[in-house]
Protein backbone atom coordinates (compact mmCIF):
# COMPACT_ATOMS: atom_id res chain seq x y z
CA UNK A 1 0.00 0.00 0.00
CA UNK A 2 1.37 3.22 -1.21
CA UNK A 3 0.12 6.98 -1.75
CA UNK A 4 0.57 8.08 -5.08
CA UNK A 5 -0.91 11.32 -6.70
CA UNK A 6 -2.18 9.44 -10.34
CA UNK A 7 -3.54 11.57 -14.11
CA UNK A 8 -7.18 10.97 -14.05
CA UNK A 9 -6.85 9.89 -17.20
CA UNK A 10 -4.62 6.87 -16.24
CA UNK A 11 -7.92 5.80 -13.91
CA UNK A 12 -10.48 3.64 -15.05
CA UNK A 13 -14.30 2.79 -13.71
CA UNK A 14 -14.37 -0.34 -11.72
CA UNK A 15 -16.71 -2.74 -14.42
CA UNK A 16 -17.01 -4.85 -11.00
CA UNK A 17 -18.47 -2.26 -8.80
CA UNK A 18 -19.97 -3.85 -5.67
CA UNK A 19 -22.84 -1.01 -5.57
CA UNK A 20 -24.48 -3.01 -8.87
CA UNK A 21 -24.10 -5.56 -10.78
CA UNK A 22 -20.61 -6.43 -12.51
CA UNK A 23 -20.66 -4.77 -16.23
CA UNK A 24 -19.57 -5.61 -19.53
CA UNK A 25 -16.73 -2.56 -20.35
CA UNK A 26 -16.17 0.79 -18.58
CA UNK A 27 -18.88 2.55 -20.42
CA UNK A 28 -21.60 0.39 -19.75
CA UNK A 29 -19.85 0.61 -15.57
CA UNK A 30 -20.76 4.77 -16.00
CA UNK A 31 -23.97 4.19 -17.64
CA UNK A 32 -25.33 1.90 -14.38
CA UNK A 33 -24.43 4.52 -12.28
CA UNK A 34 -26.99 7.03 -13.63
CA UNK A 35 -29.89 4.60 -13.32
CA UNK A 36 -32.90 5.61 -12.37
CA UNK A 37 -33.21 8.31 -9.31
CA UNK A 38 -29.31 8.60 -9.49
CA UNK A 39 -28.74 10.50 -12.01
CA UNK A 40 -29.80 13.92 -9.71
CA UNK A 41 -27.35 12.73 -6.97
CA UNK A 42 -24.52 12.01 -9.76
CA UNK A 43 -25.29 15.60 -10.71
CA UNK A 44 -25.14 17.12 -7.13
CA UNK A 45 -21.93 15.45 -6.67
CA UNK A 46 -20.45 17.45 -9.90
CA UNK A 47 -21.98 20.50 -8.51
CA UNK A 48 -19.86 19.99 -5.41
CA UNK A 49 -16.46 19.35 -7.00
CA UNK A 50 -17.13 21.72 -9.15
CA UNK A 51 -17.43 24.44 -6.38
CA UNK A 52 -15.40 22.90 -3.70
CA UNK A 53 -12.68 21.02 -5.48
CA UNK A 54 -12.38 17.48 -4.99
CA UNK A 55 -12.55 16.05 -1.53
CA UNK A 56 -8.35 15.65 -0.43
CA UNK A 57 -9.63 14.32 2.76
CA UNK A 58 -10.00 10.99 1.23
CA UNK A 59 -7.80 9.59 -1.45
CA UNK A 60 -9.24 6.73 -3.71
CA UNK A 61 -8.34 3.62 -3.50
CA UNK A 62 -6.84 1.80 -7.02
CA UNK A 63 -5.35 -1.04 -8.15
CA UNK A 64 -3.05 -1.55 -11.00
CA UNK A 65 -4.83 -2.40 -14.36
CA UNK A 66 -3.55 -4.83 -16.77
CA UNK A 67 -2.35 -1.58 -18.74
CA UNK A 68 1.03 -0.24 -18.02
CA UNK A 69 1.08 3.00 -15.36
CA UNK A 70 -2.80 2.83 -15.30
CA UNK A 71 -5.20 1.50 -12.74
CA UNK A 72 -8.26 0.16 -11.95
CA UNK A 73 -10.50 2.16 -9.41
CA UNK A 74 -11.84 0.32 -6.41
CA UNK A 75 -13.13 2.57 -4.59
CA UNK A 76 -14.39 6.00 -5.83
CA UNK A 77 -16.18 5.34 -8.63
CA UNK A 78 -18.75 7.79 -8.36
CA UNK A 79 -16.04 10.95 -7.69
CA UNK A 80 -14.12 9.60 -10.32
CA UNK A 81 -16.65 9.48 -12.85
CA UNK A 82 -17.97 13.05 -12.23
CA UNK A 83 -14.42 14.78 -12.56
CA UNK A 84 -14.16 12.66 -16.26
CA UNK A 85 -17.67 13.99 -17.28
CA UNK A 86 -16.81 17.68 -15.75
CA UNK A 87 -13.58 17.52 -17.87
CA UNK A 88 -15.24 16.22 -20.85
CA UNK A 89 -18.88 15.73 -21.05
CA UNK A 90 -18.58 13.64 -24.16
CA UNK A 91 -17.08 11.20 -21.62
CA UNK A 92 -20.88 10.19 -21.13
CA UNK A 93 -21.54 6.75 -23.36
CA UNK A 94 -23.51 7.25 -26.19
CA UNK A 95 -26.60 4.80 -25.45
CA UNK A 96 -27.58 6.60 -22.28
CA UNK A 97 -30.63 7.59 -21.70
CA UNK A 98 -31.24 11.78 -21.84
CA UNK A 99 -27.59 12.05 -22.82
CA UNK A 100 -28.22 15.41 -24.51
CA UNK A 101 -30.37 16.55 -21.48
CA UNK A 102 -27.28 15.14 -19.20
CA UNK A 103 -24.53 16.83 -21.08
CA UNK A 104 -26.44 20.12 -20.56
CA UNK A 105 -26.81 19.94 -17.03
CA UNK A 106 -23.00 19.17 -16.95
CA UNK A 107 -21.67 22.24 -18.93
CA UNK A 108 -23.91 24.42 -17.13
CA UNK A 109 -22.55 22.90 -13.64
CA UNK A 110 -19.17 24.04 -15.31
CA UNK A 111 -20.05 27.59 -16.27
CA UNK A 112 -22.13 28.41 -12.93
CA UNK A 113 -19.39 27.19 -10.83
CA UNK A 114 -16.42 28.65 -13.39
CA UNK A 115 -15.05 24.99 -12.96
CA UNK A 116 -11.30 24.31 -13.74
CA UNK A 117 -10.13 20.67 -14.73
CA UNK A 118 -8.98 18.97 -12.19
CA UNK A 119 -6.03 16.74 -13.97
CA UNK A 120 -5.01 14.40 -10.59
CA UNK A 121 -6.06 12.95 -7.42
CA UNK A 122 -4.49 11.83 -4.57
CA UNK A 123 -4.66 7.99 -4.96
CA UNK A 124 -3.57 4.91 -2.48
CA UNK A 125 -2.30 2.05 -4.34
CA UNK A 126 -2.72 -1.80 -2.88
CA UNK A 127 -0.13 -4.21 -4.08
CA UNK A 128 -2.68 -7.51 -4.74
CA UNK A 129 -3.11 -10.19 -4.30
CA UNK A 130 -0.45 -9.30 -1.24
CA UNK A 131 -2.57 -6.57 -0.17
CA UNK A 132 -6.15 -7.12 -1.04
CA UNK A 133 -7.76 -8.44 2.67
CA UNK A 134 -6.35 -5.63 3.67
CA UNK A 135 -7.75 -3.58 1.01
CA UNK A 136 -11.46 -5.15 1.79
CA UNK A 137 -11.19 -4.42 5.36
CA UNK A 138 -10.66 -0.90 4.60
CA UNK A 139 -13.31 -0.37 2.25
CA UNK A 140 -15.41 -2.14 4.28
CA UNK A 141 -15.29 -0.24 7.18
CA UNK A 142 -16.17 2.51 4.99
CA UNK A 143 -19.20 1.29 3.45
CA UNK A 144 -20.67 -1.34 5.61
CA UNK A 145 -21.98 1.34 8.35
CA UNK A 146 -20.83 0.44 11.56
CA UNK A 147 -19.09 -3.14 11.56
CA UNK A 148 -19.26 -3.39 15.34
CA UNK A 149 -17.27 0.13 16.03
CA UNK A 150 -14.57 -1.09 13.68
CA UNK A 151 -16.66 0.76 11.03
CA UNK A 152 -17.99 4.60 10.39
CA UNK A 153 -20.51 5.63 13.13
CA UNK A 154 -23.31 7.68 11.54
CA UNK A 155 -24.94 10.65 12.86
CA UNK A 156 -28.09 10.88 14.62
CA UNK A 157 -30.28 13.45 13.56
CA UNK A 158 -29.35 15.74 16.77
CA UNK A 159 -25.51 15.27 15.92
CA UNK A 160 -26.38 16.26 12.32
CA UNK A 161 -28.10 19.13 13.48
CA UNK A 162 -26.02 20.17 16.17
CA UNK A 163 -23.08 20.55 13.50
CA UNK A 164 -24.98 22.44 11.31
CA UNK A 165 -25.90 24.99 14.44
CA UNK A 166 -29.50 24.18 13.59
CA UNK A 167 -30.69 25.37 17.07
CA UNK A 168 -34.27 24.45 16.40
CA UNK A 169 -33.91 21.13 15.67
CA UNK A 170 -31.91 20.26 18.58
CA UNK A 171 -34.47 21.50 20.34
CA UNK A 172 -37.00 19.78 19.05
CA UNK A 173 -35.18 16.65 19.05
CA UNK A 174 -34.95 17.69 23.16
CA UNK A 175 -38.20 18.78 23.69
CA UNK A 176 -39.73 15.61 21.37
CA UNK A 177 -37.27 13.41 23.79
CA UNK A 178 -38.79 14.88 27.14
CA UNK A 179 -41.81 13.97 26.62
CA UNK A 180 -41.01 10.33 24.67
CA UNK A 181 -38.01 9.06 22.78
CA UNK A 182 -38.51 7.20 19.65
CA UNK A 183 -35.67 6.37 17.39
CA UNK A 184 -36.63 7.52 13.88
CA UNK A 185 -39.42 10.49 14.62
CA UNK A 186 -38.20 13.37 13.51
CA UNK A 187 -39.22 13.08 10.08
CA UNK A 188 -42.60 12.66 10.64
CA UNK A 189 -42.98 14.64 13.57
CA UNK A 190 -41.30 17.68 11.52
CA UNK A 191 -43.87 17.61 8.81
CA UNK A 192 -46.64 17.49 11.47
CA UNK A 193 -44.77 20.84 13.50
CA UNK A 194 -44.28 22.63 9.97
CA UNK A 195 -48.22 22.35 8.73
CA UNK A 196 -49.46 25.26 10.47
CA UNK A 197 -53.28 23.93 10.16
CA UNK A 198 -52.19 21.36 11.85
CA UNK A 199 -50.34 23.22 14.60
CA UNK A 200 -53.41 25.23 15.18
CA UNK A 201 -55.46 21.98 15.33
CA UNK A 202 -52.89 20.78 18.07
CA UNK A 203 -52.28 23.95 19.96
CA UNK A 204 -48.69 24.26 19.02
CA UNK A 205 -47.31 27.91 18.69
CA UNK A 206 -43.68 27.88 17.36
CA UNK A 207 -40.73 30.51 17.72
CA UNK A 208 -37.89 28.99 15.64
CA UNK A 209 -35.87 32.03 16.54
CA UNK A 210 -35.50 31.50 20.55
CA UNK A 211 -36.16 28.41 20.04
CA UNK A 212 -39.43 27.92 21.91
CA UNK A 213 -42.62 25.68 21.75
CA UNK A 214 -45.57 26.97 23.33
CA UNK A 215 -48.83 24.81 24.58
CA UNK A 216 -52.44 26.26 24.47
CA UNK A 217 -53.32 23.67 26.87
CA UNK A 218 -52.61 20.27 28.48
CA UNK A 219 -54.79 18.61 25.76
CA UNK A 220 -51.91 19.81 23.45
CA UNK A 221 -49.22 17.66 25.21
CA UNK A 222 -51.49 15.23 25.31
CA UNK A 223 -51.73 15.05 21.30
CA UNK A 224 -48.18 15.05 20.80
CA UNK A 225 -47.36 12.48 23.52
CA UNK A 226 -50.14 10.68 21.60
CA UNK A 227 -48.39 10.97 18.01
CA UNK A 228 -45.36 9.85 19.59
CA UNK A 229 -47.18 6.51 20.90
CA UNK A 230 -48.15 6.00 17.67
CA UNK A 231 -44.60 6.19 16.01
CA UNK A 232 -43.57 3.87 19.11
CA UNK A 233 -46.06 1.55 18.30
CA UNK A 234 -45.87 1.69 14.77
CA UNK A 235 -49.31 2.09 14.20
CA UNK A 236 -48.35 5.52 11.86
CA UNK A 237 -45.23 6.19 9.52
CA UNK A 238 -44.17 9.52 7.59
CA UNK A 239 -46.45 8.45 5.15
CA UNK A 240 -49.11 8.74 7.18
CA UNK A 241 -48.33 13.08 6.86
CA UNK A 242 -46.25 13.23 3.87
CA UNK A 243 -49.34 15.36 2.29
CA UNK A 244 -51.13 17.77 3.40
CA UNK A 245 -54.36 15.89 2.75
CA UNK A 246 -52.61 12.91 4.60
CA UNK A 247 -52.57 15.11 7.80
CA UNK A 248 -55.93 16.50 7.32
CA UNK A 249 -56.83 12.65 7.50
CA UNK A 250 -54.73 11.78 10.29
CA UNK A 251 -55.60 14.27 12.56
CA UNK A 252 -59.25 13.33 11.43
CA UNK A 253 -58.82 9.59 12.41
CA UNK A 254 -57.11 9.82 15.35
CA UNK A 255 -58.36 13.32 16.77
CA UNK A 256 -61.74 13.76 15.66
CA UNK A 257 -63.19 10.48 15.26
CA UNK A 258 -61.52 9.15 18.28
CA UNK A 259 -61.18 9.74 21.49
CA UNK A 260 -58.32 7.51 22.57
CA UNK A 261 -55.77 10.59 22.77
CA UNK A 262 -57.37 11.54 25.92
CA UNK A 263 -56.17 8.49 27.67
CA UNK A 264 -52.46 9.31 26.79
CA UNK A 265 -49.95 9.60 29.47
CA UNK A 266 -46.42 9.83 30.12
CA UNK A 267 -46.68 7.22 32.37
CA UNK A 268 -47.67 5.11 29.47
CA UNK A 269 -44.22 5.71 27.59
CA UNK A 270 -42.49 2.43 28.52
CA UNK A 271 -45.12 -0.11 26.39
CA UNK A 272 -47.48 2.39 24.77
CA UNK A 273 -49.79 0.42 27.54
CA UNK A 274 -53.65 1.95 27.70
CA UNK A 275 -53.89 3.69 31.18
CA UNK A 276 -55.59 1.68 34.19
CA UNK A 277 -56.38 2.20 37.61
CA UNK A 278 -52.48 0.41 38.69
CA UNK A 279 -50.46 2.85 35.92
CA UNK A 280 -52.36 5.98 35.90
CA UNK A 281 -50.83 7.43 38.44
CA UNK A 282 -47.36 6.64 38.23
CA UNK A 283 -45.53 9.26 37.86
CA UNK A 284 -43.66 10.73 34.98
CA UNK A 285 -40.30 8.63 34.13
CA UNK A 286 -37.71 10.96 32.75
CA UNK A 287 -33.79 10.74 34.19
CA UNK A 288 -31.32 13.34 33.15
CA UNK A 289 -28.13 11.37 32.02
CA UNK A 290 -26.25 8.76 33.86
CA UNK A 291 -23.32 9.73 35.47
CA UNK A 292 -21.29 6.56 36.83
CA UNK A 293 -18.83 9.21 39.38
CA UNK A 294 -21.95 11.20 40.67
CA UNK A 295 -23.89 7.76 41.46
CA UNK A 296 -21.04 6.76 43.69
CA UNK A 297 -21.09 9.90 44.93
CA UNK A 298 -24.52 9.71 45.99
CA UNK A 299 -24.03 6.02 46.97
CA UNK A 300 -21.53 7.14 49.71
CA UNK A 301 -24.23 9.79 50.89
CA UNK A 302 -26.88 7.43 51.00
CA UNK A 303 -25.06 4.76 53.59
CA UNK A 304 -27.33 4.09 56.40
CA UNK A 305 -25.67 6.19 59.09
CA UNK A 306 -28.97 7.74 60.83
CA UNK A 307 -32.24 6.70 61.34
CA UNK A 308 -34.04 9.22 59.47
CA UNK A 309 -31.95 7.88 56.56
CA UNK A 310 -33.17 4.10 57.03
CA UNK A 311 -36.85 5.30 56.69
CA UNK A 312 -38.64 4.02 53.91
CA UNK A 313 -40.00 6.74 51.20
CA UNK A 314 -43.13 7.94 51.64
CA UNK A 315 -45.21 6.94 48.23
CA UNK A 316 -46.85 10.70 48.08
CA UNK A 317 -43.22 11.69 47.63
CA UNK A 318 -43.31 10.23 44.07
CA UNK A 319 -46.66 12.00 43.23
CA UNK A 320 -45.15 15.08 43.45
CA UNK A 321 -44.28 16.49 40.09
CA UNK A 322 -47.24 14.72 38.20
CA UNK A 323 -49.26 16.22 35.38
CA UNK A 324 -47.34 19.19 35.82
CA UNK A 325 -45.90 19.27 32.27
CA UNK A 326 -45.14 22.55 30.70
CA UNK A 327 -47.77 24.24 32.10
CA UNK A 328 -48.18 27.35 34.13
CA UNK A 329 -45.40 27.77 37.21
CA UNK A 330 -47.30 30.25 39.10
CA UNK A 331 -49.24 29.53 42.70
CA UNK A 332 -51.71 31.68 41.42
CA UNK A 333 -52.11 29.47 38.55
CA UNK A 334 -52.16 26.26 40.03
CA UNK A 335 -54.30 26.67 43.20
CA UNK A 336 -55.33 23.46 43.34
CA UNK A 337 -52.18 21.96 42.68
CA UNK A 338 -50.72 24.21 45.79
CA UNK A 339 -53.58 22.63 48.29
CA UNK A 340 -52.64 19.30 47.10
CA UNK A 341 -49.15 19.55 47.75
CA UNK A 342 -50.00 21.46 50.97
CA UNK A 343 -51.51 18.07 52.15
CA UNK A 344 -48.57 16.10 50.96
CA UNK A 345 -46.35 18.43 52.90
CA UNK A 346 -48.52 17.99 55.72
CA UNK A 347 -48.24 14.19 55.35
CA UNK A 348 -44.55 14.21 54.76
CA UNK A 349 -43.58 15.59 57.89
CA UNK A 350 -45.44 13.82 60.13
CA UNK A 351 -43.95 10.57 58.55
CA UNK A 352 -40.62 11.64 58.51
CA UNK A 353 -40.25 13.31 61.06
CA UNK A 354 -37.46 12.05 62.62
CA UNK A 355 -34.26 12.77 65.27
CA UNK A 356 -30.52 13.23 64.08
CA UNK A 357 -28.15 10.79 64.98
CA UNK A 358 -24.46 11.73 65.91
CA UNK A 359 -22.79 8.22 63.76
CA UNK A 360 -23.53 5.37 62.25
CA UNK A 361 -23.79 2.36 63.80
CA UNK A 362 -21.11 0.28 62.35
CA UNK A 363 -23.85 -3.22 62.84
CA UNK A 364 -26.20 -1.47 60.81
CA UNK A 365 -26.19 -3.48 57.60
CA UNK A 366 -29.67 -2.16 56.35
CA UNK A 367 -29.09 -2.69 52.21
CA UNK A 368 -28.91 0.85 50.20
CA UNK A 369 -32.04 1.93 48.38
CA UNK A 370 -32.06 1.90 45.16
CA UNK A 371 -32.04 5.35 42.99
CA UNK A 372 -35.85 6.85 42.42
CA UNK A 373 -36.80 7.56 39.01
CA UNK A 374 -37.03 11.22 38.92
CA UNK A 375 -38.37 13.46 36.22
CA UNK A 376 -37.87 16.48 37.74
CA UNK A 377 -34.86 18.26 40.19
CA UNK A 378 -35.48 17.10 43.40
CA UNK A 379 -38.79 16.00 42.55
CA UNK A 380 -40.76 14.30 45.81
CA UNK A 381 -38.57 16.35 48.26
CA UNK A 382 -41.32 18.73 50.54
CA UNK A 383 -40.70 21.70 52.26
CA UNK A 384 -43.57 22.82 55.03
CA UNK A 385 -41.17 25.75 56.26
CA UNK A 386 -41.32 29.77 55.51
CA UNK A 387 -37.78 30.69 54.12
CA UNK A 388 -39.29 32.27 50.63
CA UNK A 389 -36.25 30.89 48.52
CA UNK A 390 -36.28 27.27 49.20
CA UNK A 391 -40.15 27.64 49.09
CA UNK A 392 -40.12 29.02 45.74
CA UNK A 393 -37.28 26.67 44.19
CA UNK A 394 -39.07 23.63 44.77
CA UNK A 395 -42.15 24.96 43.55
CA UNK A 396 -40.63 25.89 40.81
CA UNK A 397 -38.07 23.01 39.91
CA UNK A 398 -40.88 20.44 40.45
CA UNK A 399 -42.47 21.83 37.78
CA UNK A 400 -39.63 22.67 35.17
CA UNK A 401 -38.61 20.43 32.51
CA UNK A 402 -34.63 20.90 32.55
CA UNK A 403 -33.69 19.57 29.02
CA UNK A 404 -36.98 22.33 27.94
CA UNK A 405 -35.89 24.99 30.28
CA UNK A 406 -31.94 24.12 31.29
CA UNK A 407 -31.30 28.02 32.42
CA UNK A 408 -34.00 28.51 34.56
CA UNK A 409 -33.83 25.17 35.90
CA UNK A 410 -29.98 26.17 36.86
CA UNK A 411 -31.18 29.28 38.54
CA UNK A 412 -33.34 27.39 40.57
CA UNK A 413 -30.94 24.99 41.70
CA UNK A 414 -28.31 27.71 42.66
CA UNK A 415 -30.75 29.26 44.96
CA UNK A 416 -32.29 26.03 46.03
CA UNK A 417 -28.48 24.87 47.17
CA UNK A 418 -27.81 28.31 48.73
CA UNK A 419 -30.81 28.88 50.59
CA UNK A 420 -30.68 25.67 51.91
CA UNK A 421 -27.64 25.54 52.68
CA UNK A 422 -27.49 28.80 54.99
CA UNK A 423 -30.43 28.16 56.87
CA UNK A 424 -29.45 25.11 57.57
CA UNK A 425 -26.27 26.11 59.38
CA UNK A 426 -28.33 28.92 61.26
CA UNK A 427 -31.09 27.07 62.37
CA UNK A 428 -28.70 24.64 63.98
CA UNK A 429 -26.62 27.06 65.44
CA UNK A 430 -23.60 25.76 62.72
CA UNK A 431 -22.94 29.00 61.36
CA UNK A 432 -20.90 31.36 64.69
CA UNK A 433 -17.84 30.60 62.93
CA UNK A 434 -18.75 32.74 59.77
CA UNK A 435 -16.60 36.31 60.46
CA UNK A 436 -18.17 38.76 58.31
CA UNK A 437 -21.90 38.68 59.27
CA UNK A 438 -22.19 42.23 57.38
CA UNK A 439 -22.16 40.02 54.12
CA UNK A 440 -24.88 37.90 52.84
CA UNK A 441 -22.87 34.23 51.65
CA UNK A 442 -23.29 33.32 48.70
CA UNK A 443 -23.46 29.30 47.83
CA UNK A 444 -19.42 29.59 47.26
CA UNK A 445 -18.99 31.18 50.23
CA UNK A 446 -21.39 28.11 52.02
CA UNK A 447 -19.53 25.45 50.61
CA UNK A 448 -16.37 26.85 51.58
CA UNK A 449 -17.09 27.55 55.43
CA UNK A 450 -18.48 23.90 55.42
CA UNK A 451 -15.53 22.73 53.94
CA UNK A 452 -12.80 24.64 56.30
CA UNK A 453 -15.13 24.07 59.33
CA UNK A 454 -16.20 20.48 58.93
CA UNK A 455 -19.34 21.69 59.59
CA UNK A 456 -21.34 18.15 58.75
CA UNK A 457 -18.87 16.25 60.38
CA UNK A 458 -20.58 16.09 63.63
CA UNK A 459 -23.91 14.78 62.32
CA UNK A 460 -22.76 12.52 59.67
CA UNK A 461 -19.53 11.73 57.98
CA UNK A 462 -21.05 10.59 54.92
CA UNK A 463 -22.40 14.27 54.51
CA UNK A 464 -19.52 15.99 54.98
CA UNK A 465 -18.29 13.80 52.57
CA UNK A 466 -21.00 15.24 49.83
CA UNK A 467 -19.73 18.50 51.01
CA UNK A 468 -16.39 18.31 50.13
CA UNK A 469 -16.64 16.55 47.01
CA UNK A 470 -19.36 19.43 45.91
CA UNK A 471 -16.53 21.75 46.63
CA UNK A 472 -14.00 19.44 45.17
CA UNK A 473 -15.96 19.34 41.78
CA UNK A 474 -16.56 22.94 41.61
CA UNK A 475 -20.70 22.71 41.62
CA UNK A 476 -20.74 26.29 42.79
CA UNK A 477 -18.86 27.81 39.59
CA UNK A 478 -20.49 25.68 37.48
CA UNK A 479 -24.07 27.27 38.64
CA UNK A 480 -22.05 30.94 39.35
CA UNK A 481 -20.21 30.32 35.56
CA UNK A 482 -24.26 30.58 34.15
CA UNK A 483 -25.91 32.42 36.62
CA UNK A 484 -23.66 35.53 36.62
CA UNK A 485 -21.20 34.78 33.19
CA UNK A 486 -21.99 35.65 29.46
CA UNK A 487 -20.46 32.98 27.79
CA UNK A 488 -21.16 29.66 29.39
CA UNK A 489 -24.46 27.70 27.95
CA UNK A 490 -26.45 25.96 30.49
CA UNK A 491 -25.65 22.09 30.80
CA UNK A 492 -28.09 19.16 31.36
CA UNK A 493 -25.99 16.72 32.35
CA UNK A 494 -24.09 18.96 34.85
CA UNK A 495 -27.41 20.05 36.61
CA UNK A 496 -28.54 16.27 36.72
CA UNK A 497 -25.18 15.24 38.35
CA UNK A 498 -25.32 18.47 40.60
CA UNK A 499 -28.89 16.99 41.95
CA UNK A 500 -27.49 13.23 42.31
CA UNK A 501 -24.85 14.56 44.31
CA UNK A 502 -26.76 17.11 46.46
CA UNK A 503 -30.23 15.52 46.65
CA UNK A 504 -29.58 13.26 49.84
CA UNK A 505 -27.95 15.54 51.85
CA UNK A 506 -31.18 18.53 50.61
CA UNK A 507 -33.35 16.27 51.74
CA UNK A 508 -31.77 15.75 55.09
CA UNK A 509 -31.66 19.17 55.58
CA UNK A 510 -35.25 19.83 54.33
CA UNK A 511 -36.86 17.37 56.87
CA UNK A 512 -34.58 18.80 59.79
CA UNK A 513 -35.83 22.30 59.11
CA UNK A 514 -39.52 20.85 58.33
CA UNK A 515 -38.86 19.54 61.78
CA UNK A 516 -37.76 22.62 63.36
CA UNK A 517 -39.28 25.39 61.95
Amino acid sequence: MKPKVVKINDLFINEENPRDEPQENEAAAVKILFKKGSDRKLLNLMKSIAQYGFEISERIIVVEHEAPNKYLVMDGNRRITCIKLLNNPDFLPLDIDKREFLIKSIKKIKVDYNYSPIASVDCVVYDIPAEEDLMKRTIQNKHIGQNKGAGRLQWDYKAQNRFTNNDFKIYLVDYLDNLLKVERSLSTMERIFGDPDLRNHLGIVIDKKVPEIKLDSAESEKKILYILQLLKGKKITVSDVYYKDDRENFYKKYFIDSDEWKNSYPDQSSDSEVPTSENIDEPVVDPGPKSSEASEETAAAKEPDTKEESTPVDSNETKEGQGSGLGPNSPENTKNDSSSEEELQEEDVRTNNTTTQSQPDPQDNIKQQKPENISFLFQGIIYSGNHPGIKRALFELHRTRVSTYTLSATYLTRTLLECTLQEFLLKNNLFSLWRNPAKDPSITDLLNYCVTNGSFQGINQNYQRTINMAHAKKDHDELNSVTHGKYNLPSTDALWDIERRWRIIVKYMIENLNSNP
